[in-house]
C-alpha cells in the first residue's frame, strides 16, 4: 500500500514538473493534436478558433508516397 501510493506521488509530481515546463504554445499546439491528420478539418478549425495547427499530416499523401 505504501509503495502504491509512493508511486502515484512520484507520478503527479513528474507530471506537475513536467507540465510546468511546457510553454502555452506548446499545450495549445498539443490540444490541436487530433486535427493533424485532417488538413479540412484542420481548416476548420482554423477558422472557427483563429488558432493554427502547425504539424499538419495527411495520410492519403504518404500512402500515395510511399507506394
Amino acid at each position: 500500500m505504501l509503495l502504491a501510493l509512493a508511486t502515484l506521488l512520484a507520478l503527479a509530481i513528474a507530471l506537475y514538473l513536467h507540465l510546468r515546463r511546457a510553454s502555452r504554445h506548446d499545450l495549445q499546439q498539443a490540444a490541436l493534436l487530433p486535427f493533424a491528420d485532417d488538413p479540412e478539418a484542420a481548416a476548420r478549425m482554423s477558422a472557427a478558433t483563429g488558432q493554427h495547427c502547425e504539424r499538419l499530416f495527411d495520410p492519403r499523401r504518404e500512402c500515395r508516397l510511399r507506394a
